[in-house]
C-alpha cells in the first residue's frame, strides 16, 4: 500500500498517518527564547508505511546530493526519523516526520472544510493526512534538512495517544443539587 506521493512542487503528501504532538491552531514554542511555530509530528508505522518511508528517505537522499555534494549528515538533522530511538512508547516500530511551520497550516476535514480546534478532530492518535515541504538548511545553525507544515486532513478517528484521552465526565464528577441555596451560594 503506498501512502506517500511526491508533487511535482517537490512537496510531499503523506497518507494515514497518526498525529501526535500537535500544535495545528496555535502556535507553540518548545522554550521561551525559541520562536513559536506551528507543529507537529507524524507517526508512520514501519509495517504498513515501509513503502513511504523508503520514498521520504529517497528524497533526503537527493536533497544532500543537491545541496551537500552527497555527504551524510547526522540522524538527529532530518525531519524524518526513526522512532525506536527516542524511548517514547507512542514512537515505539515508527518511525516519525516532524514538521513545523510559522504560518498556520490549514487544517481540513475529510470534506475539505476548515477545522476549528474546537471541533476536537485533531488530537493526538488521529488518523491524517499531511501535506509537507522538505527544505535544506545551511547556515549558523547547522545543516540539516527539514520539512514546512503546509497541510493537515482529518482521515479518521485513531485511539488517543497515552496522556491524551480525556476522563468521561460522569465518571468524576456528579450532578450538584440545590442543597447549597442556589446556584453560586455555597455558605461561605
Amino acid at each position: 500500500m503506498n501512502n506517500v506521493k511526491i508533487r511535482e512542487d517537490g512537496t510531499i503528501v503523506v497518507m494515514n498517518a497518526i498525529l501526535s504532538y500537535p500544535h495545528l491552531f496555535k502556535a507553540w514554542a518548545r522554550n521561551p527564547n525559541e520562536k513559536a511555530k506551528f507543529s507537529a509530528r507524524f507517526l508512520l508505522p514501519k509495517d504498513t508505511h515501509a513503502e513511504c518511508i523508503n520514498v521520504i528517505k529517497q528524497q533526503c537522499i537527493k536533497i544532500l546530493k543537491e545541496n551537500n555534494k552527497g555527504e551524510k549528515i547526522p540522524a538527529d538533522k532530518y525531519f524524518l526519523r526513526d522512532g525506536d530511538l527516542t524511548g517514547k512508547p507512542e514512537d515505539e516500530g515508527r518511525y516519525y516526520i516532524a514538521a513545523s511551520e510559522d504560518t498556520r497550516p490549514n487544517v481540513i476535514d475529510r470534506d475539505k472544510s476548515p477545522l476549528t480546534e474546537e471541533d476536537d478532530k485533531m488530537y493526538p492518535g488521529a488518523i491524517v493526512n499531511v501535506l509537507i515541504r522538505p527544505w535544506w538548511q545551511n547556515n549558523n545553525y547547522g545543516k540539516r534538512i527539514n520539512a514546512n507544515l503546509l497541510m493537515v486532513q482529518f482521515v479518521a478517528k485513531g485511539e488517543r495517544i497515552a496522556g491524551a484521552a480525556r476522563p468521561d465526565v460522569d465518571d468524576v464528577f456528579d450532578e450538584i443539587s440545590d442543597e447549597f441555596g442556589g446556584d453560586d451560594d455555597i455558605g461561605f
